[in-house]
């Protein structure tokens, strides 16, 4: 398994790739077109985008000819530098007390997305690409997800210090997490 994290300018580039996965996980958009559009290309472009993938690369055996051959892509996660003025910070804001959101919501690491395929979860896939893409990140982080303790998402945050602060809406957490 390769984990790697890309350059932002390489965003692009990858989209072709993170789409079927995204879409296989969360499956919250009509066509390619509308998700580069409306959020992955959107999000790109914020200050401090990161993009941390996931690549399975099977052994190869003597006999196959091209290296890396039936490579896929089975995880990734994403996130940059949140601000007032952004939808979910905002969204935030508007949720959450204003003592919480005075020190947490602003210039914050939002982690947006991240996610495995189905075949790959319990293997430490997701633990992976969740520590890289926040490797170096030196500030406040947040993120959304829903609130159940028993969801495997949840519990990797937990597990990796976030911790909940405040409901954005019924069945969904805001949760923070310091810098090591």
């Amino acid at each position: 398994m390769e984990i790697r994290l890309h350059k932002p300018a390489d965003a692009g580039a990858l989209a072709d790739q993170v789409w079927p996965l995204y879409q296989e996980v969360f499956g919250d958009f009509e066509s390619y077109e509308s998700w580069r559009i409306d959020l992955y290309d959107r999000h790109a472009a914020r200050d401090g985008y990161r993009l941390v993938t996931a690549v399975d690369e099977p052994v190869m055996s003597s006999t196959d000819s091209a290296v890396g051959s039936g490579s896929a892509m089975v995880g990734f996660a994403w996130g940059y530098i949140g601000r007032r003025g952004q939808f979910w910070s905002d969204l935030v804001c508007d949720s959450l007390p204003s003592a919480t959101t005075e020190e947490w919501v602003g210039g914050h690491f939002e982690l947006v997305e991240l996610a495995v395929l189905p075949a790959y979860r319990g293997q430490g896939v997701g633990r992976a690409v969740h520590d890289k893409v926040l490797e170096g990140v030196t500030g406040r982080s947040l993120l959304g997800t829903n609130d159940d303790l028993q969801d495997p998402a949840v519990r990797l945050y937990l597990s990796a210090r976030w911790r909940k602060l405040g409901v954005l809406r019924p069945g969904v957490q805001v949760m923070g997490r310091l810098p090591a």
